[in-house]
């Protein structure tokens, strides 16, 4: 309990406008125009300067809400961000630019309500959902096809943890494109079997080009 009131610390002490800040200039070189949704998800937030243990210093970093599907803060997911020699912004470069603080087991960064506008524990009944395994893809398609419901997983290995609610009849796993990796099917596997079982129906989407979603926008 304690860590989670310190997750949700981290995330309240960011700014809740990303909009001009290194943040969004980030996700804008990633493809990712979040002025063409006319707000930000506001499960993303801009930090200025965040410890950062690697780096042994502050960095600024992107902020993401990691949430029980009913809606309860769990934890607070970090992309730190350095300029570039040509003063763009990107991943820091470090061996870990991504971190979460707390334990996320069975939560989603809800970043898209889709058409219905309601959060996801008052989902309408028969509506679908798009769960995409990274922030950066599942963003892509939030960007991309705006009417529909996306959350991200943060991982492979927490997508078969997902709780949904009942009302939520359709499944669409953006899946990454892993190559042959067993770990990476099998994973995927227990997520598709977890879901099925509980009488939904889940449909696989893949990018057609590079690893995922965000690949496809960049590539445009």
């Amino acid at each position: 309990m304690r860590r989670r009131r310190q997750a949700l610390g981290l995330f309240l002490a960011g700014q809740r406008q990303i909009l001009g800040t290194p943040a969004e200039d980030y996700l804008a070189g990633r493809g990712i125009q979040l002025r063409d949704l006319g707000r930000q998800p506001a499960a993303l937030r801009f930090h200025e300067a965040i410890w950062c243990s690697e780096a042994g210093h502050p960095l600024p970093a992107l902020l993401a809400a990691i949430c029980e599907p009913g809606g309860r803060h769990i934890a607070t997911h970090r992309t730190y961000l350095a300029q570039d020699g040509a003063g763009i912004w990107r991943k820091a470069a470090l061996r870990h630019p991504k971190k979460v603080y707390g334990s996320y087991g069975g939560g989603v960064v809800p970043l898209w309500r889709g058409s219905s506008g309601l959060p996801l524990k008052m989902a309408p009944p028969g509506e679908q959902i798009v769960i995409a395994e990274g922030l950066e893809a599942a963003l892509s398609i939030v960007v991309s096809v705006p009417e529909q419901r996306v959350v991200c997983a943060v991982s492979l290995g927490n997508l078969g943890s997902i709780s949904l609610p009942p009302a939520i009849t359709t499944v669409i796993v953006a899946a990454d494109n892993d190559g042959d990796n067993p770990a990476a099917a099998q994973a995927l596997q227990r997520a598709i079997d977890r879901f099925t079982a509980e009488g939904r129906e889940v449909r696989i989407a893949r990018s057609p080009v590079g690893k995922d979603f965000n690949d496809c926008i960049v590539s445009r």
